[in-house]
């Protein structure tokens, strides 16, 4: 083969990778406008209608956070609800924020740097506003704080459509815990009871929304193990199996054995 034909056949399959490879982002392109868009855009006309009736009634939502030095939950009430999306045409990010807000500041007097330092990480991971006032020794070293926390703590609730994997990405921020808290759908979670659960769920009525929902990819995990644990267990027994035979054979052959050696002494 000549350095023409060398050449000819690495173009060649470097074209047919290029051309495989935008038939798949096509078919998932595809994937995502048939299925993943309409479930995005049924999730913010929910959401738009939701947050605009909940900012005009009103209405009181109460949760709480343990947000004192010592662990202890605070009440917070929810409010200012807004919902934006990224694009009405081919939406990919959609975010939902409202904040939780204190009745009054919260103050406190710490000593110890390590706890007034373990105590200020607490409020950052919350992203809460809040003012500390520190006490310094004559060598500057710091002995005590006083703090106060006025709040809010902001909430993300986001979804993501990944047209990569076909995936609905929803992310919680801060809504139960600081950080944030993944949840990974299909366009067939998105169902009215879902939506519905969800609003429920926003109101904090609805505790245990997330509780049994198990990704299709976890049950598939699950089910593989499981399959792979039974497949283990099989080759367990078949080898137990085995070795049963071969100590039975031994001792058929040590009882022939002997046997014989019984047939010489009697002959003798």
């Amino acid at each position: 083969m000549g350095i023409l034909d060398e050449l000819k056949n690495q173009s060649e399959a470097q074209k047919n990778g290029v051309l495989k490879e935008q038939q798949r982002q096509a078919e998932l392109l595809k994937y995502y406008q048939e299925n993943i868009h309409p479930k995005m855009m049924k999730l913010y006309t929910f959401l738009n209608e939701f947050t605009e009736h909940l900012n005009f009634i009103d209405t009181t939502t109460t949760t709480s956070y343990p947000i004192t030095p010592d662990g202890s939950a605070r009440d917070f009430s929810q409010c200012d609800y807004k919902v934006t999306i990224d694009s009405t045409t081919a939406v990919k990010d959609m975010n939902l924020h409202f904040n939780c807000c204190l009745k009054d500041p919260l103050i406190f007097d710490l000593e110890n740097s390590e706890r007034i330092l373990t105590y200020t990480d607490v409020l950052h991971s919350y992203r809460i506003a809040f003012d500390r006032f520190d006490n310094k020794n004559s060598n500057y070293e710091l002995i005590s704080a006083k703090f106060k926390v006025a709040g809010p703590i902001p909430v993300n609730i986001i979804f993501k459509a990944d047209v990569e994997t076909s995936k609905i990405i929803m992310l919680l921020y801060n809504f139960d815990k600081p950080g944030a808290t993944k949840h990974i759908l299909t366009a067939e979670h998105i169902t009215d009871e879902f939506i519905d659960g969800l609003g429920k769920y926003i109101l904090r009525s609805n505790p245990h929304f997330f509780k049994l929902d198990i990704a299709e990819e976890d049950k598939e995990k699950i089910r593989q193990k499981i399959q792979a644990d039974l497949k283990i267990r099989q080759q367990e027994l078949e080898e137990a199996e085995r070795l049963l035979a071969l100590e039975e054979e031994a001792l058929r052959k040590e009882k022939e054995r002997k046997s014989w050696k019984n047939i010489f002494k009697k002959r003798d």
